[in-house]
C-alpha cells in the first residue's frame, strides 16, 4: 500500500476509536444518571409508603407545589422508576454495541500497524 493510503486509513481508524471512546464516556454518564434516578425513586417510594394515607402530600411543579393523593404520587414514582430502568436497559445494549465497535476498530488498527511494519521490513 502507498504511504498516503495507509495514513488515510490510520486517520479514519483512530478517529473512529476516539469517537467510540467519547460515546462510551457519554453512555457511562447517562447510565449513572439513570441509576441515581432509580435509587432516588426507590427511596422516595419507601418514604411515601411509610406515611399515613391521610397525610397531605405535595408534588413540585415548576416553582409551585400542588397537593396530590398518595396513590397519584406513588404512581408517578413508579412511572419514573420504570422509565429509568427501561432507559438503563437500552443504554447497556448501546454500551455493548459501542464496546464491540471499539474492539473491532482497535483490532483493525493493530492489523494496519502490523501490515505496515511487515511491508517496511520487506523493503
Amino acid at each position: 500500500m502507498a504511504d498516503d493510503t495507509v495514513q488515510q486509513i490510520y486517520a479514519k481508524v483512530t478517529q473512529r476509536i476516539q469517537d467510540d471512546q467519547k460515546q462510551l464516556a457519554q453512555i457511562d454518564v447517562q447510565i449513572s444518571t439513570n441509576q441515581r434516578e432509580v435509587r432516588l425513586a426507590a427511596l422516595t417510594k419507601r418514604e411515601v409508603d411509610g406515611l399515613d394515607s391521610q397525610a397531605p402530600l405535595y408534588k413540585s411543579m415548576g416553582k409551585m407545589f400542588v397537593q396530590e393523593s398518595k396513590a397519584d404520587i406513588l404512581a408517578d414514582i413508579e412511572k419514573t422508576a420504570k422509565s429509568s430502568e427501561t432507559m438503563l436497559q437500552a443504554l447497556e445494549k448501546k454500551k455493548k454495541f459501542v464496546n464491540r465497535d471499539l474492539e473491532e476498530a482497535t483490532g483493525n488498527l493493530k492489523d494496519l500497524v502490523r501490515s505496515s511494519q511487515a511491508a517496511a521490513a520487506q523493503k
